[in-house]
């Protein structure tokens, strides 16, 4: 499953975190308290030039439009349209505060560039050029009317604020506000320029940084990764679940440390050792504890380079082995079978005839000579021993020249009760009192394998469970479909799987028993593996055997192949 990325903060908004008109509010709030402080002290210090009561209306105005524009920040309008009536205001405001406090003469034109530089800031080039042009209006503006109005009067003296000094400084005014305009205009945009930069950097890292998460999550490999001092800083979750350990128990902690509550010693051995400066190792094997035993883990281990090129940790990516195990395993045990096959074919041919022979002499000795004592009873030892090394002769062929699968499909419910049938015979046969109990979930339910071989499996784990538990007893058979995996499985209540025998159980000749052959379990397997399937055996918590049986729902039309082919089934013994 792909990994899900979170976006950008912002990426498609203003590069100003947050509200622009709440940041540009807090501006305004201050700038208001200087202006109030400045105004004050001209009543104080200049009260000639001061009209008191236009000069309280002006703050009176800006404050008001202090508090307007935080109640419609807090509601859903055009943000844009609110910076622009807001540094209006603010340039409104300031205009009338230079006029009411001396006009030419006043000490309050120069704050014209904080609205300007407000709004390169937030509006851009064209904004701060704006609101110098405004600024240039209220202060050129004020002083011409001046200029005028004295025109008009016709008075013949010149006033003083038309004689040469205030004249320059309003044209100073002027250029500053033009030139502040222009320049804070520019750096806004470079400003700009390199905000968008940055996003486009972050959103391009933010993609790499997802890729590479995507990649990590989703590859079957283990991948873990350790600083320079033996610190994990990366477990994808493939590792996880290979380790059997968590991200959150990991990550940031000494490697060396957790290895061994982990049962990981050899695995953090030989990571640190490639990040303390050891050469990398290339497909090597180390060996994991886990519950339950041990688990086999094929490497290539790696040093973690930094900007220098220098060793900065380490990095193994790890795979599980234990499945390539079992299939090496099972191509052992497949060409161990081949060569068991032609063993028994030579067998065959070297021992069934002459035996033949001997049982057939040995017979016909028996019915002419009358013999007294141990010596009838030595002749009739000779035809029982010799019965039974046929039968194990003929168990040893069927085991190793086991015809190909013929799958078809049959009746699940049919197919038992003629089962059941055979094994009650069985149990008669050998006067034994054993409650057979055969069903199937559904009981429509079809089965696709081969029938014969389906009942040689099941009647050799019946008769398996027969004589372990010395044909007294109850013997239950159900059979399933789950998860397209027919299932069957056979219980008992005798005494369990032997200790002694449960790494052996489906091995070959293999056996306990004083006349068994130790064949009947390695054919069950060898049957199950035929199907593309394999058998587990277990002790039941309350005692006795079960056996299960795990084939798959075939493709009657594809087949299954020679089962000569086929490798041994799994053993799981618990």
């Amino acid at each position: 499953m792909a990994a899900e990325c979170e976006p950008m903060p912002g990426a498609a908004h203003n590069p100003i975190p947050g509200d622009p008109n709440l940041k540009l509010l807090r501006l305004r709030l201050g700038f208001a308290v200087v202006l109030s402080l400045a105004s004050a002290g001209m009543i104080l210090f200049a009260p000639e030039q001061v009209t008191l009561a236009g000069v309280v209306a002006s703050l009176g105005l800006l404050y008001t439009s202090l508090a307007a524009g935080w109640a419609a920040a807090l509601v859903p309008v055009d943000r844009q349209l609110l910076l622009v009536v807001q540094l209006a205001v603010d340039t409104v405001v300031l205009g009338l505060l230079v006029q009411f406090t001396g006009g030419p003469f006043s000490m309050l034109p120069l704050s014209f560039c904080v609205p300007i530089m407000f709004g390169a800031y937030f509006l851009g080039s064209r904004g701060a050029m704006s609101l110098a042009g405004v600024a240039a209006i209220f202060v050129g503006g004020g002083h011409f009317g001046l200029a005028l109005g004295w025109l008009l009067a016709g008075r013949s003296t010149p006033p003083e604020y038309l004689q040469g000094w205030p004249v320059m400084v309003t044209a100073l005014h002027l250029a500053l506000f033009i030139f502040t305009g222009m320049v804070s205009g520019s750096l806004a945009r470079k400003l700009a320029q390199r905000g968008l930069q940055k996003r486009r950097s972050e959103e391009d890292s933010a993609k790499v940084r997802c890729e590479v998460r995507n990649i990590l999550e989703n590859i079957r490999s283990g991948l873990m990764t350790i600083d320079g001092s033996g610190r994990v800083t990366r477990i994808n979750p493939a590792a996880e679940a290979i380790l059997g350990l968590r991200e959150k128990d990991l990550l940031g902690r000494h490697l060396a440390q957790v290895a061994p509550q982990a049962g990981i010693q050899e695995l953090a051995a030989v990571l640190v050792a490639v990040a303390d400066g050891q050469e990398p190792m290339k497909r090597g094997e180390v060996q994991i504890q886990v519950p339950g035993g041990t688990r086999p883990l094929g490497l290539n281990v790696n040093p973690v380079l930094d900007l220098d090129g220098h060793r900065d940790g380490a990095i193994v990516i790890f795979t599980d082995l234990t499945r390539e195990k079992k299939l090496a395993a099972r191509v052992r045990e497949a060409d161990r079978m081949a060569a068991v096959g032609e063993l028994a074919a030579s067998i065959a041919h070297e021992i069934r005839n002459p035996l033949a022979s001997i049982r057939g002499s040995v017979e016909i000795l028996a019915g002419e000579l009358d013999l007294d004592g141990n010596l009838d009873q030595l002749l009739g030892l000779v035809l029982k021993e010799s019965a039974r090394v046929n039968t194990i002769i003929n168990d040893f062929l069927a085991y190793s020249r086991m015809r190909p699968v013929a799958l078809r499909r049959f009746s699940a419910a049919e197919f038992l009760a003629e089962v059941e049938l055979q094994a009650t015979q069985h149990v008669v046969a050998h006067g034994g009192q054993v409650a057979v109990d055969f069903s199937c979930d559904p009981d429509d339910l079809d089965l696709v394998a081969d029938s014969s071989q389906l009942t040689q499996m099941i009647l050799n784990l019946v008769i398996n469970s027969c004589e372990a538990m010395a044909y007294h007893g109850r013997i239950e058979l159900v059979v399933r479909k789950r998860d397209g995996n027919y299932i069957l499985e056979v219980a008992d209540d005798g005494p369990g799987i032997d200790p002694d025998i449960r790494d052996d159980l489906f091995t070959p000749f293999k056996t306990t028993k004083d006349k068994g052959t130790g064949l009947g379990l390695a054919m069950v397997a060898r049957i199950a593996a035929a199907h593309g399937g394999h058998v587990e055996a277990r002790t039941a918590a309350s005692g006795g055997a079960v056996f299960v049986v795990v084939w798959p729902q075939a493709d009657l039309a594809a087949g299954t192949g020679d089962p000569e082919e086929v490798p041994a089934a799994e053993k799981i013994l618990v």
